[in-house]
């Protein structure tokens, strides 16, 4: 019996060495496999193990063997528990493996498998196997080893949240020591569905600044995979995508805080593939041809928004509105929901400076408040506090709702958003993000925003919580590929944005420990995931891939152009008699009367840029024009009764 068993051990290793071809690969994201022809995981583990012996590797067994013998056409599949580095250095199992055509590491904790694995005979066997044509694949941790950098865990998960915040934080351990299968790369799992995005970008600016090599990110979502044949074509199957990460351009820290103006990003949906080698993908799941090359950010206004609900960490965004946005004497308009919450904020703004905050509700009452008219029309700055959305919408549809959007638009306004209301900047508000599987179960809403950003959607409370992280990560590339949007923001609760002209280009910084998170579309093509967990006619995952996107992270230190300041507001249609201005040209004062009574007014400079602004309780006015810069300027007013804007030029000389 013996003998015999040498025998068989002999033939089929000699057949191995007869074959010797490079082997392949199964990569899957993590989640739990499928019964059914039909389902995300039995066509590509058939792929992988179909009329073959597969072991399946871990630190405990499991009951993934009847399911590859069962579903996936596996001559034998067996479990194996390898726990300790003895048993993983075993001469027997060395030779045992050497009986399987497949080798399959489960998931749990890949600092297991590094430290248990590493440098033994198991290490040999999938070398061996791997050079010899034969098939190695992991499953969540079982895919992390894979790669020829690991993210070994060796001091628990790593979060995205920390990650983005110091990417060098003592959670980020990476090793190039271990299996080097895929050269070059770096593999995170349950991307999608645990945010990672901010993790596997850290991973790669800690590499490259570590080590000075730049290396590419695989971010599989889970119950996603990627068979990878021979020749290192990857095809991917599954309910999201392959997230393929890249940097375009170096990385920086301010202070810890990780910053980067372009990382190239694929996401790649069930039937496309990706060449390991060359890099180059076929998009056939990508249907939808998005332009978004013309679109642009170009309001003349500011925007402040942050990620956070709270008061506590909401004060640098107040300090911004009070003190460096207007003028310190503006008026603070407050539109909330929750007027006991707003009432701690109006105390904070009265403690930062503000010389006055007024609250107004809106609710069925505030539709016609003439007193609510009278604010809107005088307001400079506007700050937004818990507005649930539907009342907010319905509000927008009345009359001083729409008062509100027009004003607003403004040149010159501020306009500030606190946590969840910061959604409603955007083209797109997405709602129901709170709910646990909102995403999976395609239970995401959208409506309209204020389109103060009319091609951008935001998401703040990004790391709110575990239970959401898919639908905060998936919603603004879903959001894009939707309403063909250029920009997506992510916000945290460490953070908040400002979005401002300066020197006639619309500019985003932030301030905070966190980056704001940032994703353009290049205007190239998009589609939306088809394939369900166990391939019934449900609704599919809230999952948009894309060929090509560009993440960057930014702070106050390297802004991001959003596009070109607009005249906005200086539309010569608009142009009027109804202003007279003398003299002009002119060279310190100006004579400036309106003919319609009392009247906003705001200098303009041909860039769009507002230059200064007040008001008038008079039909007539006189403006120190002196320490303008010679050239022509646009003189707006703004009848406070009508609403109608009125346009005039004059010459500085």
């Amino acid at each position: 019996m013996y003998l015999s068993k040498i025998l068989i051990l002999l033939f089929i290793t000699c057949a191995i060495h007869a074959y010797s071809q490079p082997g392949k690969l199964l990569l899957v994201g993590g989640g739990s496999e499928k019964n059914g022809a039909a389902s995300w995981s039995t066509p590509a583990y058939r792929w992988a193990g179909e009329g073959k012996r597969v072991a399946i590797i871990g630190v405990s067994t499991g009951s993934l063997a009847p399911y590859f013998t069962q579903q996936c056409g596996a001559a034998y599949a067996k479990e194996f528990a390898v726990a300790t580095r003895d048993s993983a250095n075993s001469q027997v199992l060395y030779d045992t493996l050497m009986t399987y055509g497949v080798i399959f590491f489960r998931g749990g904790d890949q600092y297991d498998y590094y430290s248990l694995y590493r440098n033994t005979k198991l290490q040999e066997a999938v070398n061996f196997l791997y050079t010899n044509g034969g098939t190695i694949c992991g499953t969540s941790a079982g895919m992390h080893i894979l790669s020829s950098v690991v993210f070994t865990a060796q001091n628990g998960t790593a979060y995205p949240d920390d990650c983005i915040e110091n990417p060098n934080n003592s959670d980020v351990k990476l090793a190039d020591d271990f299996m080097n299968l895929v050269p070059g790369y770096i593999f995170d799992t349950h991307f999608a569905e645990r945010a990672r995005f901010g993790r596997l970008t850290a991973f790669l600016a800690n590499y490259k600044m570590n080590k000075g090599i730049d290396i590419t990110g695989i971010g599989m979502d889970d119950m996603t995979c990627m068979t990878v044949d021979s020749n290192m074509l990857g095809t991917v199957f599954g309910t999201g995508c392959a997230n393929i990460y890249k940097a375009g351009s170096s990385y920086s820290l301010n202070g810890t805080k990780l910053l980067s103006d372009t990382i190239h990003v694929i996401q790649l949906l069930q039937g496309c593939t990706f060449d390991f080698t060359t890099q180059e993908v076929t998009l056939p799941a990508l249907n939808r041809q998005l332009n978004t090359l013309l679109l642009e950010e170009t309001g003349n206004y500011t925007i402040l928004a942050s990620g956070s609900n709270k008061l506590s960490e909401n004060q640098l965004m107040l300090n911004e509105l009070v003190n460096n946005t207007g003028l310190i004497s503006d008026t603070v308009l407050l539109l909330t929901g929750n007027e006991t919450l707003a009432i701690t904020f109006k105390d904070k703004l009265i403690q930062l400076g503000a010389p006055k905050v007024v609250i107004h509700v809106i609710d069925n009452e505030a539709a016609n408040n003439p007193e609510l008219t009278v604010k809107i029309n005088s307001s400079k700055k506007v700050l937004f506090v818990a507005n649930p959305t539907v009342t907010f919408n319905e509000f927008l549809t009345t009359v001083n709702g729409e008062l509100l959007f027009q004003n607003l638009h403004r040149s010159g306004m501020v306009s500030a958003f606190t946590g969840d209301d910061s959604r409603y900047a955007g083209k797109t508000i997405v709602d129901n993000y709170y709910e646990l599987y909102a995403s999976y179960y395609a239970e995401m809403t959208f409506s309209k925003g204020l389109s103060l950003l009319r091609h951008t959607v935001i998401m703040p409370n990004t790391f709110y919580n575990t239970d959401m992280y898919e639908n905060s990560a998936s919603a603004v590339p879903y959001a894009m590929a939707l309403d063909t949007l250029k920009f997506g923001i992510w916000l945290t609760n460490h953070n908040f944005m400002k979005y401002a002209p300066v020197n006639g280009k619309t500019t985003l910084t932030s301030f905070g420990t966190a980056p704001v998170m940032v994703i353009k579309n290049t205007g190239t093509r998009a589609g939306f995931s088809t394939q369900t967990g166990s391939g019934s006619n449900t609704k599919p995952r809230m999952i948009a891939g894309f060929e090509q996107l560009e993440l960057a992270l930014i702070d106050y230190t390297n802004p991001f152009n959003m596009g070109n300041v607009s005249t906005a507001g200086i539309n010569l249609s608009m142009e009027s008699t109804k202003i007279a201005i003398s003299p002009n040209p002119v060279a310190d004062i100006l004579n400036v009367a309106f003919m319609e009574g009392n009247f906003s007014w705001e200098i303009i400079n041909t860039k769009g840029q507002r230059l200064n602004y007040g008001t008038s309780a008079n039909q007539s006015i006189q403006l120190n024009v002196e320490g303008l810069i010679p050239g022509m300027y646009f003189l707006k007013a703004l009848d406070i009764k009508n609403q109608k804007v009125c346009i005039n030029k004059f010459i500085k000389d």
